[in-house]
């Protein structure tokens, strides 16, 4: 995971293209990066060898300017090619959250569509649809406090028979 607009550090193993298991060391790496699923582009982080074939990448806040995928496809002379692939976000899990950063992401007349408020007053509950529902449950028939009384016919479009009760369960016609 990264953080949108901050510089971050990766590691990248490159591995000897005799072998394919040894990490390669010395290698001058050559790094392309797609943000988005864009097309891939050349850039240039400070590269420090690590040992073992092992590379920090020191990726600056330009690399990670743009939210979503970011992919590395890294090659070298004498070395398999590697790929990275990390998510770029807003935030991170556990950041405090401020005041203005809740600001900057709040949703703003101008940024709903004119349509969207009918859709959501369309879809919640009238006045008129909750009377209608008032009006079926008041008909519901408690012969015991909290217990509905009910009839039960069919149950999976099967008729059954019997009262439910010990000696007399419910089962098909």
């Amino acid at each position: 995971m990264l953080k949108q607009n901050t510089a971050r550090n990766l590691m990248a193993l490159m591995t000897d293209s005799t072998d394919h298991i040894t990490g390669k060391t010395g290698a001058t790496l050559t790094i392309t990066a797609s943000k988005n699923g864009g097309a891939f582009a050349s850039i240039s982080p400070t590269v420090t060898e690590r040992g073992d074939g092992w590379y920090s990448l020191a990726l600056t806040s330009s690399h990670t300017d743009t939210l979503g995928d970011f992919v590395l496809h890294i090659t070298a002379s004498g070395a398999d090619p590697t790929d990275l692939r990390e998510e770029v976000f807003a935030g991170l899990p556990g950041e405090s959250v401020t005041v203005s950063s809740i600001a900057n992401d709040a949703i703003t007349a101008a940024s709903i569509a004119p349509d969207a408020v009918t859709e959501i007053q369309s879809g919640l509950a009238t006045a008129v649809d909750l009377s209608a529902v008032k009006a079926k449950t008041d008909s519901l028939t408690f012969t015991v406090a909290g217990q509905v009384d009910s009839n039960i016919q069919y149950v999976n479009d099967v008729q059954v028979i019997g009262t439910g009760v010990a000696g007399n369960e419910w089962g098909p016609l």
